[in-house]
């Protein structure tokens, strides 16, 4: 059978290994439109899919592709979207127009967050669809790695339906079909992340994954997220309550968090050069959350109390301007403690909880005032700094962002999704008159190249024009 050989698709991926460009073109190897013969060296999916050890670096592809040769996770997600809220602006006036929200559907920046969570969904998709169907595995294992495959595409779809809003649901490797696919709501998708993730929390329940890799705790973490984001406020607090309670991570003090040998990471990525020459550094902590690319504002570094000493500990100053400083290792080039890059960690379990408790209101108010007493006491050495009993709701609510605003600086996009989720971004940023902003932005444009390829993405998201 012959396999459509698109050469601009295989240039995207020439920066991942021959077996995960491999993934890749099998992704063709279900169209029926005849063009020409591939090259002769294409791994093929008989040759993947017919032996163990392929399919298992198949599968550790997901992370070379996703967490690191893409980038979109750990190092545009932070870098970029940092900048469109208040934390945070860029040295280089390149990135002006996120800093003052005047972003188009043209923007190069935005536009990422579309295409390369649609090429993780594309690899994992593969991964889901013919691991079935491997006769060289047991059925423990297919499951295994099949959840390491819907993890991914579920979290590719939590970034694609935070940013954009409704998006195409696609879950067939069958791209002449699926490049023409309109969007399906938001709410639709989000039962589908929920689903997936449901599933990866069965699949993965026994595993031997440590948190280098994803685990039934990676997916229940990143669930209980889910269902905070679209107000399920009781089914996010048991379900991070059950992270908190069942999973073994602890609080650890604040210069250990991102120590390779920290206790508090459920998901992260190893720098220690299996996935990286970059052997005891995080190098793309370096391009983003421990550099002086990044400057902190005045606003967000004045939101700090005198005694909180993630400002002291978790920023620098380089030539008059603070910078994030969460990691440490990332110039070293002698023996040292190794860090790892977080990206679940136990402290938000504590504050989803706590919010989600809060929105409940009743007797579950103190109980969320607790939540965020233990985040403010490891904030502060261990020094006790109890918020009082008699906060109302709102005011609870109010130091949960607050909590989270001082908490998730430069990591993923959480200030922005905060603001977003919470409807608060209209009151934070519009009180900014650099910031430009107008709500309707708060959902990034489809890229226009999207919508040249694909006329049934159409309409395109309110507020930008149909050129710019």
């Amino acid at each position: 059978k012959r396999i459509l050989f698109n050469l601009s698709i295989i240039r995207q991926f020439l920066i991942v290994s021959c077996l995960q460009a491999a993934v890749i073109l099998l992704a063709f190897s279900s169209c029926d439109l005849l063009d020409v013969d591939p090259p002769s060296d294409i791994v093929t999916p008989e040759q993947i899919y017919g032996d163990a050890r392929t399919i298992e670096a198949a599968v550790n592809g997901l992370y070379t592709q996703n967490l690191l040769a893409n980038q979109v996770f750990y190092y545009a997600t932070p870098f970029y979207l940092t900048v469109i809220a208040d934390d945070a602006y860029h040295t280089s006036t390149s990135y002006d127009d996120l800093r003052y929200n005047t972003y188009g559907q043209t923007n190069t920046y935005t536009a990422i967050f579309w295409e390369y969570p649609y090429k993780a969904i594309l690899i994992a998709n593969d991964l889901i669809e013919r691991l079935p169907d491997a006769t060289v595995l047991s059925e423990e294992k297919k499951q295994e790695y099949i959840g390491e495959a819907k993890y991914f595409r579920a979290y590719s779809y939590f970034l694609l339906t935070t940013l954009f809003g409704d998006v195409p649901w696609v879950t067939s490797t069958r791209i002449l079909e699926t490049t023409h696919y309109p969007r399906t709501a938001k709410t639709e998708i989000v039962e589908h992340i929920k689903q997936d993730l449901k599933d990866v929390e069965t699949a993965l329940k026994n595993s031997a994954n440590t948190n280098i890799k994803v685990t039934t705790w990676a997916a229940s973490a990143l669930l209980a997220r889910t269902y905070l984001y679209n107000n399920e406020w009781e089914k996010a607090e048991n379900k991070a309550d059950s992270v908190i309670v069942n999973s073994g991570y602890i609080l650890e003090d604040l210069e250990n968090v991102f120590l390779r040998s920290g206790k508090e990471a459920i998901f992260k990525t190893s720098s220690s050069g299996s996935w990286t020459t970059y052997i005891d550094r995080v190098y793309y902590a370096q391009l983003t959350v421990n550099n002086t690319y990044l400057r902190l504002t005045d606003d967000f570094l004045n939101a700090f109390e005198a005694d909180d000493l993630r400002k002291t500990q978790w920023t620098t100053i380089v030539s008059g301007f603070w910078h994030p400083y969460k990691y440490r290792r990332t110039a070293a080039t002698s023996a040292g403690a190794a860090e790892d890059f977080v990206s679940l960690r136990l402290a938000e379990q504590y504050l989803i909880r706590a919010e989600a408790r809060a929105q409940q209101g009743g007797s579950k108010l103190a109980d969320a005032i607790a939540d965020l007493n233990l985040i403010r006491k490891r904030a502060r050495g261990g020094v006790n700094a109890d918020l009082p009993n008699s906060l109302t709701q709102a005011e609870i609510l109010l130091e949960v962002e607050k909590e989270r605003r001082r908490e998730f600086f430069a990591e993923e996009a959480h200030r922005w999704w905060d603001l977003v989720r919470t409807g608060r971004a209209d009151a934070v940023l519009g009180a900014i008159p650099e910031k430009h902003w107008q709500s309707y932005r708060a959902l990034l444009p489809v890229p226009t190249k999207e919508l040249d390829k694909n006329p049934n993405l159409a309409p395109q998201n309110p507020g930008y024009g149909t050129i710019e």
